[in-house]
């Protein structure tokens, strides 16, 4: 997986630089709503399987495992930014715009085909993991 952004993308990043202090960083596939989207936050770390992917303007993009598998190595796809608001955490939405992933021709990713999105069952969340018990201490805990 390769990541890069728009030179629109790079205005953005650039303006949040000059107004935050702490270290910025893209993470693509740890939202909750809109779990592809890229995020932007500050002083953020990423995650244990998250991986560095790219960067925009100099700010780095990290990716977990399960969404690293679906792209092959050289598969891209780019960071832009739209006018369009959604409820986010990103600290682009404070500007009246958001982030969005473009495959490598420029084609917005959002509304794919299931198929198109399958993920790999040794990343998968869904995957067996045996059975399934909880630790002693919790065994032994009433609830009211």
């Amino acid at each position: 997986m390769r990541v890069t952004g728009t030179d629109a993308a790079a205005r953005i990043v650039d303006r949040a630089k000059r107004e935050r202090r702490g270290a910025l960083v893209f993470t693509i596939g740890t939202g909750c709503c809109e779990s592809t989207a890229p995020f932007l936050y500050e002083d953020f770390w990423p995650g244990p399987d998250s991986e560095q992917v790219g960067e925009v303007h100099g700010v780095p993009v990290y990716a977990p495992e399960y969404l690293r598998a679906l792209y092959p190595a050289d598969d891209s796809v780019v960071i832009d930014v739209v006018d369009d608001l959604a409820e986010s955490m990103s600290i682009e939405t404070e500007y009246g715009c958001r982030f969005i992933l473009r495959d490598g021709s420029g084609s917005q990713l959002e509304g794919r085909d299931r198929e198109d999105c399958d993920v790999p069952s040794a990343v998968s969340a869904l995957r067996s993991r045996g059975p399934q018990e909880l630790p002693e201490a919790l065994r032994r805990v009433r609830m009211r």
